[in-house]
């Protein structure tokens, strides 16, 4: 627990008590994924919080006949399913193990319920939904331009993704054919693989 305690630290600005950290993650189930698994699907009504502990996970919709994939969630990310969690709503996006993956999980009313107690916490979850505000417009600084500008700024700022992310899943992302990434990932092996 100390490496994902580690990470939450690395994730916001806040720093959480350790001691209401711990209470935090003691209520939390350990579930493990195979590499295409899918934890939260779409329309279902799952308001879990969740935090990748290991592996990286996809958050993907449906583009009329074909899965788009918007973003990732990496170790220390927290995550949840905004429209069953605020409004009982099935869920819009799925979320899929891109790797063999562990998460933890906590239900809505353990989470809230530390909410309500626990002004600390609530001022944690609070900057925890700030810093993703802000990684989100950050990614949207960050992997813009052509095809070949959004795969090099991808290859130099989330190299983990090239190696455990199938191509399928990266191409939806950058929103390029299979064929695309893979004469790319050639031109620019360096980039990836060092």
């Amino acid at each position: 627990m100390e490496n994902l305690k580690r990470l939450l630290d690395d994730e916001c600005s806040y720093r959480l008590k350790e001691e209401i950290m711990d209470r935090f993650l003691s209520t939390m189930e350990e579930i493990k994924l195979e590499q295409g698994d899918i934890l939260i699907a779409n329309g279902s009504l799952d308001s879990n919080i969740y935090i990748v502990k290991e592996g990286i996970m996809a958050h993907t919709y449906m583009s009329g006949m074909k899965d788009s994939c918007w973003g990732f969630s990496l170790p220390g990310t927290m995550m949840y399913s905004l429209h069953p969690y605020y409004f009982n709503k099935p869920a819009f996006y799925q979320v899929v193990a891109c790797c063999d993956s562990v998460v933890m999980k906590q239900s809505k009313e353990h989470f809230d319920k530390l909410i309500a107690e626990s002004h600390d916490f609530a001022r944690w979850v609070l900057s925890m939904a700030q810093c993703q505000l802000f990684f989100f417009e950050k990614k949207n600084s960050v992997i813009s331009g052509d095809a070949r500008e959004r795969f090099i700024s991808l290859a130099k700022n989330r190299p983990e993704i090239f190696q455990k992310v199938p191509m399928k899943i990266i191409a939806s992302y950058l929103g390029i054919t299979q064929q695309y990434l893979s004469n790319l990932k050639k031109e620019y092996k360096r980039l990836i693989y060092g």
